[in-house]
Formats: C-alpha cells, structure tokens, sequence
C-alpha cells in the first residue's frame, strides 16, 4: 500500500514526536499523544497489522460473591501474519559491531565470517548493511550502503579478510555502529544493530554504567529520524558481561539478548535474530488503558508502563514482528452495585485503545478502543477463571520470581535463590493442575525454564559460568514474550515461522 506525498513527508519529519510517547526518553515528555494522534494523518484499517483483545479472569461476578474488591483483565495484542516469506517485509538497514578481539580468534571468528555471508545473500537490493569491527579500536569495515550486486561482492570479499587484533573497545565499537546508521539520510522502515562479543569491555569507556549512557544517547530518537534504531546483543560463550549485555539490550525498544553458549549455535542466533527484524509488522505500539467513571485501575503489571493515576495508563510495548502476542494485565476495581442495571447487561469496566505505526502499509493507525464486560447479577454467582488470564498470572508471576532469585544469586546467597525456584515450580504446578491448564505450552515451558534456572544454581561456579547466562535469557524471553534462543532446535512457545526458518536456513548452511 502506498499513502500519499503528504503522509510520507508527515512520517518523514514529525515521526520522532510519536516515538516520545514512549517512556525510554524522559525528557521529552511535554507531547501529549492524543493531540498528536489528531494531527496526524492517521488510518482505520480493516486489516490491521496488529488486534487487540481484553479478557476479563471472571465474566460473571455476582454483586454478592466472595469477590468484592478488584478484578483481573488480561490485554492481548496480535500481530498479524505475513503473507509470504520475505516478499511483503519492509526493507532494513542493518549494521553488524563484531568483536574481533584477540579471544575471538580460530573458529570463533570463522564462525561469525561465514554467518556475516549467509546474511548477506539473505539481504535484498533495497537493504542496507554495515559492518564496524572493534579490537584496541573501532574500524569501519564497510559503509552502510544499500545492497547492489556489486555492493554484496565487495562486503563479500571485505568479511572474508577480516582478522583478530588487540582489546575489546566496545564503547568504540557500539559508537561508530551507531553514527553509520544516523548517517543515513532516508532510512528504511527497519533499522537495527547486531553486537557480537564473548568477553568484557577493557578499552576505551570500559564502565557498564558510561557503556549505557553512550548507548542510550547515541540510538535514542533524534528529530528528522524516519524509525527508531533497535539493537540486538550477542553473548559468545561463558567469558562474557551477559548482564551489561542485556542492558544494552533495554536501551532500545525491541532489542534483545543471546546466549551463544556453543559454536554450533552463532548462526542460529543471528538467524533467529534476522528472522524477527525481516518480519517487523508494527513499530511505537503504545496501550492506552482507561476505566469508566466509579471504577480505578489499581495496578499494571508491564515494566513500560507510565506513571498511574488511577483513571489511566500509558503502556510502551515497542515493536512487533508478525505472528507475536503481547499480554499485558491490569487489575481495576469491581463496579459498585450503584453503577449496575438490573437487566443484568454486561457492565464496562476496562476501555483500551493502540496506537502504532505499520511498517508494512506505511501509516500511522489509531485503533478503535475495546472493552472489558463483566456481568455483574444480584446473586453469588462467580464464573470460572478464564485459562488464558491464569496463564498469564503465572507467566508475570514466574519471571518476577526468576528476577528476586536472580538477584540473590549475584548476592552470593544461593540457597535463597534456590529456595525462591522451588516455592515458584510448586506454585505454577498447583496452580495450573487446579485450573486444568497443567498442559499449556507456556506452563510446560515455564516449569522447563525453570527447572534449567534451577540447574544453574548447584554452586557458584556453576552459577558463574553457566547459570547467570541462562537466568538472563530466560527471564528477558518470559518478560518480553519474545523468543531470543539461539538454539533453533529448542521448544520455544514464543518462535515465529519466520524467526524459526531463518534460524533453521543459517544453521544448515554450515552444517
């Protein structure tokens, strides 16, 4: 679909003031997304890129019921599908920063050259690619350009002369990723970072806390930016700072982390990795929740949510690739009886509306707002709990569980965090067995994870070279319902089709 010189020169100029409405720049709060959204040349679709659903725990709460106070309301967001492999994706810009450091010599380095290949030949003429190495210093290998045939040679015959050298400078090499991708002067719809590394920054700004800044100030949105900049991370092996890493992750919107634990797994994870950035549908997603008047939202359980005041709340869920789901819940107070007609018609008790930008038709959408209905009978009627609703409950209980054991474990009190695990897979066990839901995809990969978390806890080396990695990368998946596995044979409930085929397509290339 195309829009109009208009639309494109509004995207072009005044899309950094939608990306303010997320909550990652707080100093840039003074734009209030509603007028924004009038401004703007804004489309209904009837084929949204992405749907919204509210799903009360309980639909039927008697006025008289043992359940007086709040109830559970569970938004879910799904993105739409591709209509077929690669031929419909919005084009991307894509700059890799390799670490090339002296640890990552041999098959490590050969490893990550010939994946850089495969993701070559899997770029279209209008993508753009880059690659920056950093050792003692960064070094622009090739500038990001759009990918003509003899554009893909050249980087071709670049990658394959690529050597070892010095230190990890990543300060350097996360700078000078991130200036080739605002060099760009009409960016595609999709622009993302690659960091790979297997060890800790001990060159240039070497400091986690000054590492972050410079991310964040170097790929926060800037004015004039078409689309914001995500950046992926790549953790190589058991040497490096998987929790800098991650950090580094969160400074964008959509970024994410790997655990590369084993050669076998370095192309997988960038194919998993490119499979999602190849399949981004949906860019600025942003929830907007309200209650009716005589109801309060009492809390929101999401880590972007904005400051509540008790009438609504501002939700940042950030990018979409096709075919994933967002749960995001909240618990709002029950509608006094005052408030309830005596024809028993289900009562409003919840109001969401989305706004986002399709990267696929190119347009700003505002969706229409849903409702949460619940039936509120002069009686003590109190229906089931909804399935979906109580697998979520578990799923944001178990990854603030995975979070506090977490956190024990870097304290050096393993037993606690052990503790912690033990008491979370007995609840999701009892739980879920009592809601009939012990065979859900999720509570079985739950109780997995788990489980794997558990295994990492046996002793601080064990937690130190292993346990720590699969911590993070566990709870960021649960957290975010986002798969991140660099494994490609792994169960994951949250793998696209596209993210698994890419995965899979990579990792047989080198087989």
């Amino acid at each position: 679909k195309q829009t109009t010189d208009i639309t494109r020169k509004i995207l072009h100029n005044k899309l950094f003031a939608f990306e303010n409405m997320s909550n990652l720049n707080p100093t840039n709060n003074n734009i209030n997304s509603d007028d924004f959204v009038h401004i703007m040349d804004v489309e209904k679709t009837p084929h949204p890129a992405l749907q919204v659903k509210l799903t009360p725990r309980h639909d039927e709460i008697g006025l008289l019921s043992e359940k007086k106070e709040t109830v559970q309301i569970c938004t879910t967001v799904k993105a739409s599908n591709l209509s077929d492999e690669n031929s419909s994706r919005a084009p991307v810009d894509i700059v890799i920063v390799l670490d090339v450091s002296g640890s990552m010599q041999g098959e490590k380095l050969n490893l990550c050259k010939k994946t850089l290949e495969l993701l070559l030949r899997e770029l279209r003429h209008e993508d753009r690619f880059g690659l920056v190495s950093f050792a003692d210093q960064a070094v622009l290998e090739i500038p990001t350009r759009k990918l003509t045939e003899s554009n893909k040679q050249a980087a071709l015959s670049k990658i394959k002369n690529i050597r070892t050298r010095g230190c990890t400078n990543l300060s350097g090499g996360i700078g000078m990723g991130a200036q080739e991708m605002r060099a760009v002067e009409t960016p595609n719809a999709v622009r993302t970072i690659f960091v790979l590394t297997d060890g800790h920054a001990n060159q240039g700004i070497s400091d986690p806390e000054g590492i972050l800044a410079i991310t964040a100030g170097c790929l926060s949105a800037k004015p004039g930016n078409e689309t914001p900049i995500t950046i992926h991370t790549f953790g190589y092996g058991t040497d490096h700072d998987h929790k800098l890493l991650q950090d580094i992750s969160k400074t964008t919107e959509g970024g994410t982390y790997y655990f590369v634990d084993s050669d076998s797994n370095v192309a997988s994870a960038f194919g998993d990795a490119l499979g999602g950035v190849f399949s981004v549908v949906a860019q600025n997603a942003v929830l907007n929740i309200s209650v009716p008047p005589g109801s309060r939202l009492t809390s929101v359980h999401h880590d972007k949510k904005s400051n509540q005041v008790g009438e609504s709340c501002k939700v940042n869920l950030g990018d979409f690739y096709a075919e994933e789901s967002r749960d995001v819940l909240f618990e709002v107070t029950l509608a006094p009886g005052s408030n309830v007609d005596s024809s028993n018609v289900p009562v409003p008790h919840a109001y969401v509306g989305l706004s986002y930008l399709d990267t696929i038709g190119i347009k700003l959408v505002d969706a229409e707002s849903v409702s949460a209905c619940i039936s509120r009978p002069n009686s003590t009627v109190l229906s089931p709990p909804n399935p979906h609703v109580v697998v979520q409950w578990l799923r944001v209980q178990a990854t603030a569980g995975m979070a506090e054991a977490d956190r024990l474990s870097r304290q050096g009190n393993l037993e606690a965090a052990r503790a912690k695990i033990t008491s979370l897979l007995s609840q999701l066990r009892d739980e879920s067995a009592g809601a009939g839901i012990e065979s859900d995809p999720l509570i079985v990969q739950l109780i997995s994870d788990l489980n794997e978390v558990m295994s990492g806890l046996r002793d601080t080396r064990t937690y130190e070279t292993y346990g720590c990695y699969v911590s993070s990368a566990k709870h960021q998946t649960h957290t975010y319902q986002r798969c991140a596995d660099a494994d490609f044979s792994s169960t994951n409930v949250y793998r696209s089709s596209t993210k698994s085929r890419m995965a899979r397509k990579l990792n047989q290339f080198l087989d």
